[in-house]
């Protein structure tokens, strides 16, 4: 009897354990895939608000000899050891690439993508030069892209714009210079350069504008800035002043176009009463977020372009004063960019160059190439940009 008690005893845990482990295994894998969709949902939705929260800006400014130089800025993710940039047009030039803090990047070039070590910089900052994004055709000059988020484009000086294939959201005047603001999307801008000073061109343009305030007009939109700037055109071309006329017959088409762009973004009033509340609603977001996106990109736009670290070694400019005795021949202009030069310790990059003077870059390349030919400058290559240097002019080589 005992043995049997025994044995009856011995079977039973043994069962008991067999039926505790089966069913955890059972709950364990029930669970596992909700656990897995869990950390995925988790880890999916930390990727998309990292991606929201990451801010961009995208502008180009286009020179006058259709040269067009573009600033790209965007937060990565400092844990990823690289980033790939999509770069506009198949011909880089004076690439630099920046982290938050100022730190020159390092990067490869893959066919039109840049492969940027970002060595875990949580911001980068991206200047380069390209020929490929305006094209000519007789006068007209036209400038495509095609960008996945909004972006600027600031039109050379003494330009009229003379087609769009885009809503603009925002459109202004800087300095003389269209500064215009787009939506993502491929985009067409068509411009001419203005010849100011000739009765000709001065109808012309003061034509153009009135035809294009009559159009607008006629969509039932008001344009009394612009019909106003079109009387001062007007009155300065009964006096005689045809430069001014033109300009202010370009101002009045510009105005025109945002007294456009105003009105038919605004929301009309709906006869439903109900919908009040909710026009009213969206449309105080939408003034907020205009004025969040203009206060950010104006603060984009006084950022200092970034060039690299000139060398540090043993170099002792040359006096200006005895290249300019040694070398009377040379043409003002070529005065004044050594003058800039030596007031920079006698080295500065090409870029600086071009915005000291606000020249485009085949314009200062011709200016720094001739300054070599005539002994005056020689010129270095460092991290992918140009370094002028003033050199010793010696007595013979007058």
């Amino acid at each position: 009897m005992y043995q049997q008690i025994s044995v009856i005893q011995a079977e039973a845990p043994a069962e008991a354990m067999l039926f505790v482990r089966i069913t955890y295994i059972l709950t364990a894998m029930l669970k596992a895939p909700i656990i897995a969709v869990c950390l995925f949902s988790l880890a999916f939705c930390s990727c998309i608000q990292y991606a929201l929260s990451s801010s961009k800006a995208l502008e180009f400014t286009i020179y006058a000899d259709g040269t067009t130089h573009v600033f790209y800025q965007s937060d990565v993710d400092p844990q990823s050891p690289d980033f790939v940039l999509g770069l506009y047009g198949n011909t880089t030039e004076n690439l630099v690439i920046r982290d938050q803090n100022g730190t020159l990047l390092s990067s490869k070039m893959n066919g039109n993508n840049a492969d940027i070590e970002t060595l875990g910089a949580s911001s980068i900052k991206v200047d380069y030069d390209t020929p490929d994004l305006v094209s000519k055709n007789g006068k007209t000059w036209t400038f495509r892209v095609d960008s996945p988020i909004d972006y600027s484009v600031l039109l050379p000086a003494n330009t009229v714009i003379v087609g769009m294939s885009t809503t603009p959201s925002n459109l202004q005047v800087v300095d003389g210079q269209s500064l215009i603001s787009l939506p993502s999307g491929p985009a067409d801008i068509s411009y001419i350069f203005g010849v100011l000073g000739t009765s000709q061109t001065a109808t012309l343009s003061i034509q153009k504008a009135r035809d294009f305030i009559n159009t607008v007009n006629s969509e039932n939109i008001k344009t009394p800035l612009a019909s106003e700037k079109l009387d001062e055109a007007n009155t300065a071309f009964n006096q005689g002043r045809y430069s001014d006329a033109e300009a202010l017959a370009n101002d009045a088409k510009n105005l025109a176009v945002q007294e456009q762009q105003t009105a038919l973004s605004t929301p009309k009033p709906s006869e439903d009463t109900n919908t009040t509340p909710i026009l009213v609603a969206a449309g105080a977001a939408a003034a907020g977020t205009t004025v969040f996106i203009i206060l950010r990109r104006t603060k984009t736009v006084t950022k200092e372009i970034p060039v690299p670290q000139i060398p540090q070694n043993n170099y002792t400019p040359p006096d200006k004063e005895t290249i300019f005795r040694l070398k009377p021949e040379l043409r003002q202009e070529d005065k004044e960019i050594i003058a800039f030069i030596s007031e920079k310790g006698g080295r500065v990059f090409e870029s600086e160059l071009r915005k000291k003077f606000l020249l485009p870059r085949t314009t200062t390349w011709r200016a720094v190439k001739r300054l070599e030919r005539e002994g005056v400058v020689e010129i270095e290559k460092v991290d992918q940009q140009n370094l002028i240097k003033l050199q010793k002019v010696e007595e013979d080589r007058q």
